[in-house]
């Protein structure tokens, strides 16, 4: 198994991704603003080989000692509501310029569906939504990817549908660069699952895996 560091490792999506992480044998490091707000994994996680560090995305002196010493890099940084503020943009320049001086090559990080803009399989008024209301958290998330892309990194922008905290489906269907026709949600801890397994998956090197179930 692999050692992994997961940004925005206390968000709702985060912290699942750090419980599955840990379910699937890793070694797991939540780098989180606040280590003292970090919430506890479920008992059966207790032993688990977890570590907790203080890094905010964009202090690259704080990324780079949590990065260091790790095979791969997770992000599912987030802001709290519907404005980006340069979250994603700026976390890639500092992911980058960290991951590159650290030698870690491997980068899984959060997008989502509605960064491609031109996607023919969302309806209508999702793309209304997208380039009014939601324009500009979207087009900060292009950027981050645009941002990644230009870098000698390996690699993959997991792009989901809408978030939804319910049982896992247990079967989605993922398309490399487009949603998947008439899908529009994924359960979180499907979401979860698959960002754990793309991170030793090449097939989605250099990808951009959109999932719904």
């Amino acid at each position: 198994m692999s050692s992994l560091v997961v940004f925005g490792a206390n968000g709702a999506t985060g912290h699942l991704i750090v419980q599955e992480a840990l379910r699937a044998g890793h070694g797991v490091t939540a780098a989180v603003r606040d280590p003292s707000a970090f919430r506890a994994v479920p008992g059966e996680l207790r032993d688990a080989p977890l570590a907790v560090t203080r890094a905010d995305i964009r202090d690259l002196g704080a990324v780079r000692s949590a990065v260091t010493g790790h095979d791969s890099v997770i992000s599912a940084i987030g802001p709290r509501g519907r404005h980006a503020d340069k979250l994603y943009s700026e976390g890639a320049r500092t992911l980058v310029t960290a991951m590159r001086a650290c030698g870690v090559r491997r980068l899984v990080a959060l997008s989502s569906s509605g960064a491609r803009r031109d996607d023919p399989n969302h309806p209508l008024w999702y793309r209304v939504v997208a380039r009014t209301v939601m324009n500009e958290l979207y087009g900060d998330m292009r950027l981050m990817e645009d941002i990644v892309r230009d870098s000698p990194l390996d690699w993959t922008f997991v792009r989901p549908g809408r978030i939804v905290d319910e049982p896992p489906a247990g079967t989605y269907r993922v398309l490399d660069g487009a949603n998947p026709e008439g899908g529009t949600s994924i359960p979180r801890i499907d979401l979860a699952r698959f960002v754990i397994r793309a991170t030793g998956d090449k097939r989605w090197s250099h990808r951009l895996p959109t999932i719904v179930r």
